[in-house]
């Protein structure tokens, strides 16, 4: 079937070929038909890509040329196509989006510039076809016109919204995991809680005590990410604040007797390092709330937490209290808080270091450990 384009081809071929070899220098007629050559087959590539193809002028809008992809697409013969406008083929929605394009385009004559954007085509029978669209000012004679090229992407689309689908449902599997791991935590620190209450030793009631804080931080972590949109990594600034308010309200102590000082740089870390980490935190308030200041003594609490560029983490925990004795050995202590902060550390692949001027200082520095796929 012919399409009309293909008869005005025809028609600029006899028109040439009318006015005759005698009234057109012999010289002309071949560069002529050098041109002739080269536009059909111009023509026959555009009709044979695959990207739907638009001329239109500007600023009216209504379309010069389309290629004959752009007609099987929409369902339109070229002839209805070229008695068109861009409104007519462009979802009403984002038609808005289409003219501040174009007339920016064409306001600034940017001949160099090419917008590209998602938009909507509509067919003949009301379909409609995702594409993205390219669309750059072109510049014949005295006239403007948009060469607009548009690219089917409805099975990527397709696929998108699929994987935004999946992705949803897995977001809400993972929170929902946290929220359990969090509320199981909280059941075994209430039992913890309840079995204090039929112990009468006190060093059995501080070993209860102390397991249902440890307990208590790694829920603190989980019941963070539960709340948080990002599942794989906490702020553990605001993570060891709330842990220290935590501490020192379980242990009854008074803000006014104990100051507390907190330099955190802002950090988010990974939930494999961010438990032991917290765990480390725990142990060494508790312990600074234990015995760092005897008999309601005042003093003052320090924690800092330092990210450096080289990827090193520094957390420095220190009291002004009465300090560790001198023949304290770290490696040696038999001491289960501290034990447990020495294998801490080696699981965070760190390095601990105890200063022992003017008080009790801990200087731990790790880093961010990668996560691990378990088989």
């Amino acid at each position: 079937m012919r399409s009309d384009s293909d008869d005005n081809w025809d028609s600029i071929r006899e028109k040439i070929i009318g006015l005759g070899e005698q009234s057109i220098r012999k010289s002309y007629y071949p560069e002529l038909q050098q041109r002739l050559s080269e536009l059909e087959r111009f023509r026959a590539l555009l009709d044979e890509t695959n990207e739907a193809i638009f001329l239109c002028e500007v600023p009216s809008g209504r379309f010069a040329d389309v290629n004959k992809s752009a007609c099987q697409q929409l369902g339109y013969s070229s002839s209805q196509m070229l008695g068109m406008r861009v409104d007519d083929i462009i979802a009403p929605d984002k038609m808005e989006e289409m003219r501040t394009i174009i007339f920016s385009l064409f306001d600034g004559k940017h001949l160099q510039n090419r917008k590209t954007i998602e938009t909507v085509l509509m067919g003949g029978d009301s379909s409609q076809t995702n594409v993205e669209m390219s669309i750059s000012l072109v510049r014949f004679g005295d006239a403007f016109y948009t060469v607009m090229v548009a690219h089917d992407i409805t099975e990527r689309k397709i696929f998108e919204d699929a994987l935004k689908s999946s992705l949803q449902e897995k977001e809400v599997l993972i929170k929902e995991i946290h929220h359990r791991v969090k509320n199981n935590m909280q059941i075994i620190s209430s039992l913890l809680n309840l079995q204090k209450q039929y112990v009468n030793d006190e060093e059995a009631v501080n070993v209860l005590k102390e397991s249902q804080n440890r307990v208590k931080s790694m829920a603190m972590i989980h019941e963070k990410l539960y709340k948080s949109r990002n599942f794989s990594e906490i702020n553990f600034a605001d993570y060891i604040r709330s842990l220290v308010s935590d501490l020192f309200y379980s242990y009854g102590v008074d803000s006014n007797r104990i100051r507390t000082i907190i330099v955190l740089d802002e950090v988010m870390m990974g939930l494999e390092t961010a438990i032991p980490c917290g765990l480390i935190v725990s142990e060494l308030v508790t312990n600074t709330l234990k015995y760092a200041f005897p008999h309601q003594e005042e003093g003052e609490f320090r924690i800092e937490l330092h990210a450096y560029e080289d990827g090193f983490y520094e957390l420095i925990i220190s009291d002004n209290g009465v300090g560790i004795p001198e023949n304290f050995d770290l490696d040696e202590t038999e001491t289960l808080g501290l034990q447990l902060v020495k294998s801490l550390v080696n699981q965070l692949e760190g390095t601990v270091e105890l200063i022992r001027e003017g008080g009790t200082m801990f200087k731990i520095k790790f880093k961010e450990l990668e996560y691990k796929e378990r088989i």
